[in-house]
């Protein structure tokens, strides 16, 4: 009995050291893993994107997912920021929709990653820009062209110059090369509405006659009343501000024997494309203005031309590093200062300068669509 008690007594002892010891290796475990993703963590410079990767515009997400992804790996394979890579964690708002612009912001949050890129345009933009400001979150959009993002807060900054100022000289050189009468066919899309307001009044203030307006709803594709008024005023020129849809309305307007020369405020790859030749010879304003060098290399990678939001976003991506590098700080107020204090930035998007208020001033440049492409206007 004696012997069989301590035989036990022993399986028991055993037992106990059995579990103690896995619990020290479980402990260790934690801690060295715990350790590594901290070391990592402490490495890495998270940026978050809010872009339309998918829905209306996404080519504007895509093209701006794609800089942005040129300028990571430029970046990181030149050593990183301070030895540390950048990493970009990407959202989708899918079409530009304010509320889910709003989630996605609320997450990074959440998440304390305080740098964020986007949104590409004014919806989503004019949405998240209280919430940045309210919660000092460094915030650069490659693509947004109103001064209600930009100009909320010192936190908020927008690499694509403010499109009401191209509009307005766009009026005013139609009326410089004899155009007396034009009709303007805009949306009630807050960019677009805006857009088509600052041609009229650019064409007006040199004593032109604006002889139809139309702002359909945002997500009018039928275009059948607004063609009609627009052939009745008997234009000498139409110009399309209904980015989102301009290409079914000049396919409209075609159809219907509208034959004066177009012109637009922007236009890219996908809506050209999408008119079917509607746009032959339009001449259209544009701040997207890429290098050649940055040309090739996005072709290169990715087999297709650029388009609106890549040149910028890698600019925005590469300012974000730099303010980081001279400051040695992920801290948004920091970085903010830092790009404040800049008069100017040259960049694969060109000469941007700085206008105090978050915007940049940039020169446009005017091009022609000839065989479905976009190339440079000679006057």
């Amino acid at each position: 009995i004696f012997f069989l008690i301590v035989k036990l007594k022993m399986k028991e002892h055993n037992k106990i050291n059995l579990w103690l010891s896995i619990g020290i290796i479980a402990v260790i475990g934690i801690l060295l893993i715990s350790g590594c993703t901290q070391k990592h963590g402490e490495n890495v410079i998270k940026i978050g994107a809010i872009f339309m990767l998918s829905g209306t515009g996404s080519n504007w997400g895509v093209n701006s997912q794609r800089g942005a992804e040129m300028a990571v790996e430029d970046i990181n394979k030149n050593g990183g920021i301070n030895g540390k890579k950048i990493e970009i964690i990407y959202e989708d708002n899918q079409g530009d929709n304010p509320q889910a612009a709003v989630t996605a912001l609320n997450k990074f949050i959440t998440e304390n990653i305080r740098i964020i890129l986007g949104p590409n345009w004014s919806p989503s933009g004019v949405a998240t820009a209280p919430i940045a400001c309210e919660n000092k979150i460094l915030m650069i959009s490659p693509s947004l062209g109103v001064s209600d993002f930009n100009e909320r807060c010192d936190y908020i900054f927008n690499l694509w110059p403010h499109d009401t100022t191209l509009s307005e000289k766009l009026g005013e050189y139609l009326y410089n090369e004899g155009y007396r009468k034009i009709a303007i066919l805009g949306s009630q899309q807050t960019w677009e509405q805006t857009q088509a307001y600052a041609v009229k009044k650019g064409f007006e203030n040199k004593g032109g006659n604006v002889v139809s307006f139309q702002l359909p709803q945002k997500e009018e594709k039928e275009f059948r009343n607004e063609a009609l008024k627009i052939k009745e005023s008997n234009p000498d020129a139409v110009v399309f501000t209904n980015y989102a849809y301009e290409h079914l309305s000049a396919k409209r307007l075609k159809e219907i024997g509208v034959n004066v020369p177009f012109f637009s405020v922007l236009i890219d790859n996908d809506r050209i494309k999408g008119a079917e030749g509607a746009f032959e010879g339009a001449i259209v304003t544009t701040s997207f203005t890429p290098s050649q060098e940055f040309i090739d290399k996005f072709v290169s990678k990715y087999k297709e031309q650029p388009d609106i939001g890549s040149d910028t976003s890698y600019d925005a991506v590469m300012l974000i590093a730099k303010a980081i590098n001279r400051t040695n700080s992920t801290d948004p107020t920091i970085l903010k200062d830092y790009i404040n204090s800049l008069n100017s930035y040259d960049g694969v998007s060109g000469h941007l300068k700085f206008d105090g208020q978050g915007g940049v001033i940039k020169k446009p440049e005017f091009m022609i669509i000839r065989n479905n492409t976009l190339v440079q206007y000679k006057e």
